[in-house]
């Protein structure tokens, strides 16, 4: 399936998942907890057919397994070393020229396989931007997501703390799961900010080709929770990017489906209350929400109001 039409297809449901994911992220823990299978079967499905997409356009297969994402971030290539080295760089200076950054590096010239190669991976991952040409060659600069200018708002901070406590769980993780993680697109300005922040604190470190994770030091030793690499490993023909959108579909279609009000009270949660004690108030609160991301239609939202507001 050619990647247009699989990006065409997965965009709506995408778009939805997101906003649903971002809904249940927001739960009281006990309502979050009722329906936590439908959440992660979501999770899950937004990062497979992500990392599908990504894989398409990539020229090199994303790790297979954790084991060998780690191995692939420890190892390092030259080339994603000095992807770093130019990030580097150019955050201590105001722009450079390619043949500029090539001597800081250490390359032999602009046109060195290795520096090229590098120069694409900081492009791809966002952290660098071509500024303008002059007489002596194409100036760049860092984009504002690597110029060490950190946006402090209670929003990137909250986003930024989700991020750290996920990669504490799982120690590395590309950028696609992590934004499916979180309910929130990767190219989002608010994720590219938390992920700033967390890198300048040292508590998240880039990997390139768009992989995060913890220190080396801690990942040597370290056992994740689950195996995120082979739960959303790209599908390998037609057949399988079919599969992995139905998926995304039907696990759109099930969260939708107990994130209404309805299905939230009818889930088994045993807080030792009765559907008479629930405050209307507090519900009619929550429908607002419910529609304002989109989980609920207009018709729907209009009619549990009516109900509510009859209870008040």
């Amino acid at each position: 399936m050619p990647l247009v039409l699989y990006a065409a297809r997965a965009l709506p449901s995408l778009k939805r998942g997101y906003s649903l994911v971002r809904q249940w992220n927001s739960l009281p823990p006990e309502e979050r907890a009722a329906v936590q299978e439908q959440g992660r079967r979501t999770v899950v499905a937004i990062m497979a057919v992500k990392v599908a997409a990504t894989a398409e356009r990539s020229a090199g297969d994303p790790p297979a397994t954790w084991q060998a994402a780690i191995d692939k971030a420890l190892r390092g290539s030259p080339a994603e070393q000095m992807a770093k080295a130019v990030v580097a760089y150019l955050q201590g200076v105001s722009e450079a020229t390619a043949e500029e950054i090539a001597a800081a590096v250490g390359a032999a010239g602009k046109d060195d396989s290795a520096f090229k190669s590098a120069m694409a991976m900081a492009r791809d991952d966002g952290y660098i931007r071509r500024t303008g040409v002059t007489f002596r060659g194409i100036r760049w600069d860092t984009t504002e997501w690597a110029d060490l200018q950190l946006l402090d708002t209670p929003h990137v901070r909250q986003i930024e703390a989700a991020t750290i406590a996920f990669l504490e769980e799982v120690g590395i993780a590309s950028l696609d799961h992590i934004s499916a993680e979180l309910g929130v697109e990767d190219d989002a300005p608010e994720l590219l900010a938390a992920l700033e922040r967390a890198i300048a604190s040292e508590s998240a470190v880039w990997y390139c080709h768009g992989i995060y994770g913890l220190s080396p030091s801690r990942l040597e030793n370290f056992e994740p929770k689950r195996d995120l690499w082979a739960e959303t490993l790209p599908a390998k023909d037609d057949k399988d990017l079919g599969s992995a959108l139905a998926e995304l579909e039907s696990a759109v279609r099930g969260l939708a489906s107990v994130m209404k009000p309805d299905g939230l009270r009818k889930a088994p949660v045993n807080n030792g209350s009765s559907d008479h004690d629930e405050d209307p108030y507090e519900d009619l609160r929550r429908v607002q929400q419910l529609h304002d991301a989109g989980v609920l239609t207009a018709e729907e939202f209009a009619a549990k109001k009516a109900e509510l507001l009859r209870r008040i």
